[in-house]
């Protein structure tokens, strides 16, 4: 699934050195979106469920300006599974991919034909953490007992395959993909080997300079203004149970080195880091969507989880206009709400999703 963080707990103890900026009033909604991708602020995909139950059926939802309005789009046969993992969705190039974290199906005509995508030589037991489309491919990254990899394939032609050389061997994998002005992908294994690659085509991938020391887990940001940015987090034992110790790493160019930027903060349990420039840049995790402007100086807190929960989605279309998924629960269950930001993450806006 996207970004999934191998950091868990609530230690909120660690907002309070940040200051707090207005909590956003999320808009009720019937379907629960679990994978949101927005191509332009006008255009947007939703995957949604009426119920996060296994086995209900999933909707397919696609709007053309910017939420005012709605319309389904047939839906990928995704059933909600059985382990409660939330299925994600990706989209570009009018290539939408779908996963479950077991299986993954693609389409290239807006839902009239879906492709369940095999992965070529993989062991019985697998887990799909993340899906990606850049230049005409699906790409997923998966993990198995003995490696993390990146697979890659036409979509609809039924099959990914593992790419050659990008991959890292050992149980415990782990890692990150982003599209974000270019395609990169970086691996982990146990908090002591990292390996990182960026590709400028799809198909051919060159290995460069780590965005974070191999003990750290690395969250890509993507590249914007030809500064490449990365979020390098700690593992799990190494400021205590629920915190993340997390510092802002940054390349002057894709394929340069990197190097520390800003002061390094703990958050409760973060698990997806997005850039709007160079300098403002977006950290989502448990207690909700942390912003910096001056490239991870100082932070504040303009989105809160008041009951903690997760960002499964969180990406910039330009400079200042955003998109979030946020998913919580308050006294009457499970709460997936989609946000848009029209300021560079600095309010955060319910959008209605029927």
């Amino acid at each position: 699934m996207k970004r999934q963080s191998v950091l868990a707990g609530a230690a909120l103890a660690a907002l309070t050195a940040l200051s707090l900026a207005a909590t956003a009033t999320a808009a009720t909604a019937h379907l629960l979106p679990t994978g949101a991708a927005w191509t332009s602020a006008q255009h947007g995909i939703v995957l949604g469920y009426p119920s996060l139950t296994t086995g209900a059926k999933p909707s397919l939802l696609q709007t053309t300006n910017g939420g005012k309005s709605w319309q389904s789009l047939p839906p990928p046969p995704l059933k909600f599974p059985l382990d409660d993992s939330q299925p994600d969705l990706v989209s570009a190039g009018g290539v939408i991919a779908v996963t479950d974290g077991t299986h993954i199906l693609a389409t290239r005509d807006s839902g009239k034909h879906w492709t369940a995508e095999r992965l070529a030589g993989i062991p019985k037991v697998f887990e799909v953490q993340q899906v990606a489309t850049a230049d005409g491919r699906v790409l997923a990254l998966v993990v198995t007992r003995k490696q993390g990899a990146l697979y890659s394939g036409t979509p609809q032609s039924g099959v990914l395959r593992a790419v050659k050389g990008v991959s890292i061997a050992g149980a415990g994998s782990y890692g990150d993909i982003t599209t974000a002005g270019s395609l990169q992908v970086d691996l982990g294994n146990n908090f002591t080997t990292q390996k990182y690659w960026f590709s400028r085509n799809g198909t051919s991938f060159t290995a460069a300079p780590l965005p974070c020391p191999a003990k750290a887990l690395a969250l890509l940001g993507g590249v914007t203004s030809g500064k490449v940015l990365a979020l390098c987090t700690a593992g799990p034992s190494a400021v205590g149970p629920g915190t993340t110790a997390a510092q802002v790493s940054i390349a002057a160019k894709l394929g340069g080195k990197f190097s520390a930027a800003g002061k390094q903060i703990e958050l409760p349990n973060v698990n997806i880091f997005a850039a709007a420039s160079p300098s403002t840049l977006i950290i989502g995790g448990e207690a909700g969507l942390f912003r910096t402007v001056n490239s991870g100086k100082s932070w504040t807190l303009p989105l809160t989880t008041p009951n903690g929960g997760n960002v499964n989605d969180l990406a910039f279309v330009s400079a200042s206009t955003g998109f979030a998924l946020e998913s919580t629960s308050n006294e009457k269950g499970k709460v997936n709400t989609v946000y848009r930001t029209v300021n560079a993450g600095q309010k955060w806006t319910a959008i209605s999703v029927p």
